[in-house]
């Protein structure tokens, strides 16, 4: 196989930013391939990098949130998630997400890895989270946007009820890490 048939990364030749707010940053991008291909304009989102967490309580179940979702125009359930702010660890992150949208703490917190959110336009990445023997601690602390319920649910059976992709990851990648330590 020469170097031709092989895909190489491309060069941008110009780059304009299309919109920034608290709520999006889009760029277009004038690439030119290894083939010398001008492809534009290819439009790449610039998110903040994103946490999910897989919560479970002391007695073993999984603590979700369930909320409306306005891109999937849906209520649905799913794990803790949210952006890692500026200067912020993405453990740190996890940890204050937890508490900001369940009221709950971890009694561990465990690194799972992480994976490009959508390599193909976004920036980002998406940091998974399993977090054991959490306690309710204190009352939500929601951002004005936001309007969560919070439920018990069992572990096992979550995978069947995850629609966002990236928290059914984060359970699938928890799953192996609960039942070897017996946490589930």
């Amino acid at each position: 196989m020469t170097d031709d048939e092989r895909p190489q990364p491309w060069s941008v030749a110009d780059s304009t930013q299309i919109v920034r707010d608290r709520w999006i940053d889009l760029r277009a991008d004038t690439c030119v391939d290894g083939r010398g291909r001008t492809i534009a304009p290819y439009y790449v989102l610039n998110p903040a990098d994103w946490i999910t967490v897989l919560a479970v309580d002391e007695a073993g179940q999984a603590i979700v949130v369930e909320e409306y979702r306005h891109g999937a125009g849906t209520v649905a359930i799913g794990l803790v998630g949210g952006a890692v702010d500026e200067g912020e660890s993405p453990p740190d992150a996890a940890l204050r997400e937890l508490r900001e949208e369940t009221g709950y703490v971890a009694g561990e917190i465990i690194d799972l890895g992480s994976t490009w959110a959508n390599w193909g336009n976004h920036t980002n990445r998406s940091h998974h989270f399993l977090a054991l023997g959490c306690r309710r601690f204190a009352a939500q602390s929601l951002d004005d946007s936001e309007l969560i319920t919070v439920h018990l649910e069992p572990v096992d059976s979550l995978g069947d009820r995850l629609e966002q992709s990236y928290h059914l990851l984060t359970w699938m990648k928890a799953m192996p890490r609960l039942h070897a330590t017996g946490a589930d």
